[in-house]
């Protein structure tokens, strides 16, 4: 029996430039981590068993992190190797209608500034000394919309061309962040994730909704600086940048959500237990 245990992931900026329509043509970047929220895959007689702490269609990457957890119970390679192969397993499996980023944070695990090329991915680290403070200020909540990758990015990749000025602003912001978080300017942070979004919802009439739409307002009109929904849009769960002072205010007014609390992991994939 193999037991992997695999970590989801959370994308603050950049989310859409990682797609290989992008990216080889144009510059792309990400700003995220993963999280102490798990896919575990197990491996007994020749089957193939899985759970995770947090739902499926939520944004949070679980399909990569199966990916990837799978192949880390059936593989010695290295993360980053299990990243590679993840991503194309996965690019072919839906005809590139999955980025590149998900794979990398869920199999390398921590908090990266990853940019994208034509040439790969470029990987530049973010020490925990910036980001636990940032953690402070975070809330995820579960909307308890749920929804398929393949049911919103299709329109995304379809409508691309006609939003290069967005994609290039959004390329922009993960290395605003980072200057974000060195500056200790958390609400500037949380600026920067309410621009993100409303550019994001500009890509397609299928990235919000008008439930997704009311979950934002509410939460900005409680103390929310900014925020976005993870993931491909259309549901799953949603982040906030909020001061520490106000989210209870936030929790009050989201009340009808689950409030999920977290911190960002730097382990990334391994196996938990091996009796070979």
């Amino acid at each position: 029996m193999i037991i992997s245990r695999t970590p989801h992931r959370i994308s603050l900026t950049g989310g859409g430039t990682d797609y290989e329509k992008w990216y080889l043509h144009h510059d792309g970047a990400i700003l995220g981590g993963s999280i102490n929220r798990y896919v575990y895959v197990c491996l007994h007689d020749g089957k193939i068993n899985h759970f995770s702490d947090l739902p499926t269609k939520s944004g949070l990457a679980s399909s990569s992190a199966y990916t990837v957890g799978l192949l880390r119970a059936c593989s010695n390679s290295s993360q980053v190797e299990i990243a590679k192969m993840a991503t194309t397993l996965e690019i072919e499996k839906t005809g590139g209608m999955v980025g590149s980023q998900d794979q990398y944070l869920c199999s390398v695990g921590g908090f990266h500034h990853l940019k994208f090329s034509e040439h790969g991915i470029r990987d530049i680290p973010i020490s925990r000394e910036l980001v636990t403070p940032l953690q402070e200020w975070l809330m995820l909540f579960d909307t308890h919309q749920y929804r398929r990758n393949g049911d919103v990015i299709p329109s995304q990749l379809k409508e691309m061309d006609n939003h290069e000025d967005a994609y290039k602003r959004m390329a922009e912001m993960p290395q605003e962040g980072v200057w974000r978080l060195q500056e200790k300017d958390y609400n500037a942070f949380g600026e920067i994730l309410d621009e993100a979004w409303q550019l994001k919802r500009q890509l397609s009439d299928k990235v919000s909704t008008p439930t997704i739409d009311i979950i934002y307002a509410k939460a900005i009109n409680a103390g929310a600086v900014g925020g976005k929904l993870l993931g491909g849009g259309g549901g799953g769960f949603i982040i906030f940048v909020v001061e520490p002072g106000r989210q209870e205010s936030v929790k009050l007014a989201l009340s009808d959500l689950t409030h999920v609390p977290f911190k960002f992991e730097y382990e990334g994939t391994k196996v938990l237990y091996a009796d070979r």
